[in-house]
């Protein structure tokens, strides 16, 4: 009959340690101990799975907290070298990883990729004060409209009546039918209704703390119908104003050579 070896204190100590930084493999073979040997005792001492002590998160985590699919956050890492590693948590198991410090630092500069609205805070771990920010933006965005929702007749002609009233704008009438611009916009051209509400006078020139603002809720992911309500603007000036800035919409930033300035 084999006898087992006892476990001193200063193994026990080096397996708590390194327990979910290292691969058990690399524990097994410091200490000399089969793997199997090395599971069983983590067990029995209460350690969970390698994976939950690590410092950071699986891929399929970390798809599973931001809703999108493990295929998507694979072309992260190949196309947007968002710095995840594979690492070794078992004898056998190898798996895509990344630490929330790393995810943070790179999401920064990815914006536009990700979304954060139904994310709840700490996740992640400690959240950079810009992503706080990003999930009020986002959580704007996601607000259910009806702009894709059908619209109904007495709709249709109400809006054929509101589009002629003196002093109609778009605004008023997005507000008027919950909807975008853009979505009035294209009611009127489906309906074939030539009419058109009057439009802002889009060429008043912004105030310096205008465009300061209108240059941070661009950035920080902000809708065009938030900003054109924070600024008392149209959404399609706020967007006109941002082509013109050089602003590139997906990646949520200015060009270089425009510098964010108008």
């Amino acid at each position: 009959m084999v006898r087992r070896r006892k476990w001193t204190e200063e193994e026990i100590r080096f397996l708590e340690d390194r327990w979910g930084s290292i691969s058990v493999r690399s524990i097994a073979k410091h200490l000399g101990r089969s793997i199997n040997s090395v599971k069983l005792k983590a067990a029995r001492i209460g350690l969970s799975d390698p994976r939950i002590m690590f410092d950071g998160i699986t891929i399929h985590q970390l798809s599973l907290a931001l809703n999108k699919s493990y295929n998507s956050l694979k072309t992260w890492i190949n196309r947007y070298g968002m710095p995840a590693r594979r690492k070794v948590f078992s004898n056998k198991s190898r798996v895509w990883v990344i630490s929330y410090d790393d995810f943070w630092v790179w999401a920064e500069r990815h914006k536009e990729l990700i979304n954060l609205a139904k994310m709840e805070p700490g996740t992640l771990g400690p959240e950079p004060e810009w992503a706080k920010i990003k999930r009020k933006a986002d959580q704007l965005r996601s607000q259910k409209t009806w702009q894709s929702v059908g619209w109904k007749p007495e709709e249709d002609q109400l809006l054929k009546q509101m589009v002629r009233l003196p002093g109609m704008t778009y605004p008023k009438l997005a507000e008027r039918f919950n909807r975008t611009e853009t979505a009035i916009k294209r009611r009127l051209y489906d309906l074939g209704i030539k009419f058109r509400p009057e439009r802002l006078n889009n060429l008043i020139k912004y105030t310096q703390e205008e465009t300061e603002r209108l240059i941070q809720m661009a950035r920080a992911g902000y809708g065009y119908e938030t900003i054109a309500k924070e600024l008392g603007k149209s959404a399609l000036g706020v967007r006109g104003k941002l082509e013109r800035m050089g602003f590139d919409f997906k990646r949520r930033e200015f060009r270089k050579e425009m510098g964010g300035s108008a």
